[in-house]
Order: structure tokens, then sequence, then C-alpha cells
């Protein structure tokens, strides 16, 4: 007897034998990073005739079997597959469930279906929705915009890790900026490349907003789709409206070049959610990114002390002299986001997830002790970079004793860090305006690489409402060198009691 059919909304969870006739939306891989990219899963996006979007997976156990037959846009029958609750991390839908397959579970492509079934479907927020959601990890919604700048590594042809910051008007007054990091970053310029000319809307679906310093970033995923234009009829639609305001604007006032831009809140019954056209004049959108300058230490210093506060980044060349210990080289961390866990009796709380029994993971925070034959400073280094530099996880390197308000670490400086004493490296540093105050006592690193290497990734603009190119700051560094020399004598003597204290024991903050 053959399976009944059945709608997605309709599933319950367990095991499902009915048959699902569904659209392959989208699918991408889905790997921990902290195991060397290993694969974990294939993640699908599953949808059907009644429009009810479904997320799906595919362990890495059972990917052999139905990875060749996995092509995005077609569509499939669907059955004996495992019904589970949603994961409440990163959902990429808004229904209560998700598919599992199985080594039971049927999964046939069709040539043709009787069923009209959509082909596309985007949950895009409000910018106060996804304010909401920044920093909590539930949801990774969809975005559309209009272009208003593209900043690429990739349009220097510089080496490295790759990284394209877009800036889209997502609603009338309302700028955001998007970043893409290394295969994404080149798929996004690939795609851009090929288009022969510069996108006027662009979509980008499961972005993860996250507030950095007060600002708002989306930041792509392995989920993350882009799409140009008219490529989808969502982007089809919104070019379409802009171009009708664009007629109806240039007949009420003659002419795109002779009112101001903010003039086009006028037309309030045909404002678009992402604004208007170019302003007056504009030149290209691509901005070429700039090259960080390179400093010697006592640049460095002399900078923060004469310079305007800032957001920007240098390169510094130098050697480690010392792991300061003072306050630790780790900190126990969220094992989802990473940030500082809150300690309770018996318990550790996280106020980013809102989880009140947080999983505690160490995460490494090191402040490097460095010095030139200019001078002496302390650079700060996070997880992310110093797991990178020794190959040793935190937690890998040490255990925590104890949980909640008696835990701690009791263990001497990891060896892998020890070793790093010694060395020279070139930093990558970012500034930012906490570095030009009385309060400052540490630069924080973004990349480390061996001595040899050049560090490729330029320093960018962050999103504004009227971005501009990012501007290359110069120092001179005859001039800042010379006037750092009086507080080098200063310097070396705080460096000997920073010597000092990598004898002590490691503690956790």
């Amino acid at each position: 007897m053959a399976n009944s059919y059945t709608l997605l909304a309709n599933l319950r969870a367990g095991r499902c034998s009915n048959t699902a006739e569904v659209r392959l939306l989208r699918f991408w891989e889905a790997r921990n990073i902290n195991k060397g990219g290993e694969l974990m899963s294939i993640e699908l996006l599953l949808i059907d005739e009644a429009d009810t979007l479904v997320q799906g997976c595919v362990s890495a156990v059972h990917q052999r079997k139905f990875r060749e037959r996995l092509a995005e846009g077609s569509v499939y029958t669907l059955s004996g597959f495992d019904v589970t609750r949603s994961k409440p991390k990163f959902k990429l839908s808004d229904g209560p469930v998700s598919i599992r397959f199985n080594e039971g579970t049927e999964f046939e492509k069709l040539a043709a279906t009787a069923r009209t079934i959509p082909t596309e479907h985007f949950r895009f927020r409000t910018h106060e929705q996804i304010l909401e959601l920044a920093n909590t990890s539930r949801q990774l919604p969809d975005v559309i915009g209009e272009v208003r700048a593209i900043r690429s590594t990739i349009t220097d042809r510089l080496p490295g890790a790759q990284r394209v910051m877009l800036t889209l008007r997502v609603e009338s007054d309302v700028n955001v900026c998007v970043s893409l990091f290394d295969s994404l970053a080149v798929a996004f310029h690939t795609k851009l490349d090929g288009y022969g000319r510069e996108p006027r809307i662009v979509i980008i679906t499961g972005i993860n907003p996250k507030i950095v310093l007060g600002k708002l970033y989306l930041n792509g995923t392995s989920a993350s789709r882009i799409f140009f234009d008219s490529e989808t009829s969502a982007g089809k639609d919104r070019l379409e409206r802009q171009d009708i305001f664009l007629i109806i604007y240039s007949r009420y006032f003659g002419s795109l070049y002779s009112i101001p831009f903010d003039a086009f809140s006028v037309l309030s019954s045909y404002r678009l959610p992402g604004g208007g056209a170019d302003e007056p004049g504009s030149s290209s959108k691509v901005v070429h990114a700039q090259k960080i300058e390179p400093l010697t230490l006592a640049e460095l210093n002399e900078f923060v002390l004469s310079a305007e506060p800032q957001i920007i980044e240098f390169l510094c060349t130098a050697k480690v002299i010392g792991i300061q210990l003072d306050g630790g080289w780790c900190y126990i961390g969220c094992s989802l986001c990473s940030k500082k866990l809150v300690r309770e009796e018996s318990s550790f709380t996280c106020p980013s997830c809102n989880e009140t029994n947080a999983v505690a993971e160490l995460k490494y925070r090191v402040v490097f002790s460095v010095s030139d034959p200019t001078g002496t400073s302390s650079f700060l280094g996070f997880d992310k970079e110093v797991a990178k530099l020794t190959n040793v996880l935190a937690s890998e390197a040490a255990q925590i004793v104890g949980i909640g308000l008696s835990a701690h670490v009791d263990t001497e400086l990891p060896r892998t860090l020890a070793g790093i004493v010694g060395n020279t490296y070139t930093f990558q540093l970012k500034l930012t305006d906490f570095n030009f105050t009385a309060n400052h006592q540490t630069f924080t690193i973004s990349r480390m690489f061996a001595a040899p290497e050049i560090a490729p990734i330029p320093s960018f603009a962050e999103a504004e409402e009227d971005p501009q190119p990012a501007v290359s700051q110069t120092v001179t560094r005859e001039s800042a060198a010379n006037s750092a020399i009086g507080n080098r004598e200063a310097a070396e003597k705080e460096q000997f009691g920073r010597e000092e204290s990598a004898r002590k024991k490691a503690r956790v903050d």
C-alpha cells in the first residue's frame, strides 16, 4: 500500500512514514571549526506547496547516500525520515520541527510536478527586529537592501584570508554593514566579477546579527546565499519599485540632480524601504581596501598619545619577551558565544545567551610583552588567534577544576604558550577609541603572523550613515620615534616588572 501524502505543517515528532513533496531551496555544509573543519552535517531548507519552510539535516554518517542527489531548486519526494524539535539556536525557519534523514530515508528527485511549490522563500526582518536578535544566536534571518558601498580585500588581489563588507540601505534612513569572510567573500566577488556591473539590490540569506562597540553588524554564515537585483522575485519587485520611484521623482522635480538626495522623502507614498537612487555624481560603490600602515612600537605608542580617537589598524613586527600572568592566560567562557561567564553558587550564567546553566569552556586571553629596537608594549591576544598560533585549544591545554564560585584553573603556563616567548611575529592590531584613553594598557591583536610573512588584511571604514572609503592614517616614523625616546627608560623599567610577574602561576579571571 502506497504511503499517504503529507504537508510539512502537519509533521509531528517521531518517525514519519508518509510522503512529502518538497522543493530543495538551499543546502550547505556545517563544519566544526574547532576540529579542523570536520564535516558535521549537510543542512537543507525544504518548502512545500503550502509555503511551509522546514530545515533538514543529513548527518555526516549518511551524507554519501544523499550528497549526489542534492540540487538546489529541484523537487523531491521525501519519506521515512525522523521529525525532531527545532534547535533553539541559529534557526533558519520559524517552524517548531525539523527533519533528520536516516538510513531508511527515501529522497527521490522528480522530473516534473503537478503541485505549485514556491521557488523562493525569504525571512526578511525589520531593522528593529534584527536589533532584538543581535547577540542572541537564536535566528539567522535574511536581509535585502540597496547597495551603498562595497569594501573588499580581493579588489587589491592580496593573499591570505579574504573579507568583503557591504553597506546596505535596508530602510529609508537605516544603513547596515554586512561582513562576508573567506570562502563566502570569494564567492561574492566571483559573482560580482561575472555580473558585469555593480548590483543595485542585494539579498543575503542566513545572516548572524552582532552588536560590536554599539554598532550593528550582519555576519555571513555557511547558510548564506547572495542574490543580485532581479535574480529573485523579491529582488525584482524591490528593483521595480525603485525604478517607479525614480520616474515619479523626475516628473515632479524635472531632474534627479537638481534636488538634494534627502528630498526623496518628499514622495512619501512611493518611499522605498531601501531608499532611492545613487547620490548625484556618485562614483563606483566598490571601495578598494587601504593597505595597513606598518609602525614600530615607538611610533605606535606615540600615535595613541598624539592622535585623535579613531578606529584604525596597524602592523607591528616585534619579539615576544614574556607573557604577563597577573590576570592569568585564560578565562571561563560560554561554549556557544565565548563570552565570559558569570559565576553563581553552583553553576555558570551566560548573560549574552540568556542561559542560567551555561556550559563552561576555557578560552585564551593572553597578554604578551613585546619589544623591538624602538621600545616595548603589551599586546592582548584572544582565543581564536592564540589557538591558531599554538594549534592547541585552551580547553585542551588545561581543565576547569570545580564549578561556580569555586571554579579555577590550577596549572602553570602551558608549554605551547611558553614556547612563544623569544619568537618574533608580525602583529595586526586594531585600535579603537578606548586605546586613546588613560585606561588603555594593551593593544588588541586581530591577527598574528610569523615574522617573514606579510599580514594581508587591509583596514575598512565601519558602516556609517553616509559611508566613505577608509582613509589610511600616515605617521611620520622619524618624528614619532624621536618623541618616544624620552619614554624608553620608563618603559624598560615597566617591562622588568612584567617579566618578574611571568613567574607566577596562572589564574582564571
